[in-house]
């Protein structure tokens, strides 16, 4: 799917980020306050986003994902002696990170607006995630690796075009436009998943079971409309209720 979706993301028990599904750019503040939560639960001090921007080993990490995000994996020969290490200091001599984010703006940045506060590459969330709490980065990494929900957002995405695509190969559609039909399969497909009330498939319930489920039904409907094995919208509806 080529379109930016931006993804509201549940992690464990305590609560959600926004992430882009395309750009994997994640929202930072969203991640301190989650892992603020654990980390009182275990009778340890909360923490500030500037405290974690201060330190030198954040912004040795955030060069080299800025690197490799510009130019791949840094496994070529040479590619590591390339790099500029250079950490920009105030007159405190304490990292200036206002001026690091300008420099590395590809894979963190600060705005305002409707998506205002501190955001960063998701490999850079997972660095934060360490930071803060042993168990958020572990259920951090089950959500985005393991379950892979950014993938399966990207593929459910692409799998509703290619059916949009083949809805033309219906004989009849029973007095119903193709937009009818579109508007049909993503209700049905909400209905089945629990998910009518919301607004699309970036809400915070949407996990990566959802995600899969759905890109593997849209699969299956595309394919049986291709081949022929469905025929109508009368075919697709009596499908669709079998799924």
């Amino acid at each position: 799917m080529k379109t930016n979706q931006m993804m509201t993301v549940k992690v464990g028990e305590f609560g959600t980020f926004e992430i882009g599904h395309l750009t994997k750019m994640g929202k930072l503040n969203d991640v301190f306050e989650i892992g603020n939560i654990y980390r009182l639960n275990r009778g340890l001090r909360t923490v500030e986003l500037q405290e974690w921007l201060r330190l030198e080993s954040t912004w040795e990490y955030i060069i080299v994902r800025s690197a490799s995000r510009e130019n791949g994996l840094l496994t070529k020969s040479g590619a590591t002696a390339d790099l500029n290490f250079t950490i920009l200091k105030d007159q405190y001599n304490k990292v200036d990170y206002s001026l690091m984010m300008a420099k590395y703006s590809n894979v963190i940045y600060s705005k305002k607006g409707k998506y205002g506060g501190t955001w960063a590459d998701l490999r850079i969330m997972l660095d934060l995630a360490t930071y803060l709490d042993p168990v958020l980065k572990d259920e951090m990494y089950e959500v985005f690796i393991n379950h892979k929900i950014l993938y399966f957002r990207d593929l459910g995405g692409d799998n509703f075009k290619e059916f949009n695509r083949v809805v033309d190969m219906l004989l009849d559609l029973n007095g119903y436009s193709k937009v009818d039909v579109y508007q049909y399969v993503a209700i049905e497909l909400r209905k089945k998943q629990n998910i009518l009330d919301t607004k699309g498939y970036n809400e915070k319930d949407h996990n990566s079971k959802i995600q899969e489920t759905r890109a593997k039904w849209l699969e299956h409907l595309t394919f049986v409309v291709r081949v022929g094995f469905v025929k109508s919208f009368h075919e697709l509806v009596e499908l669709i209720k079998k799924l």
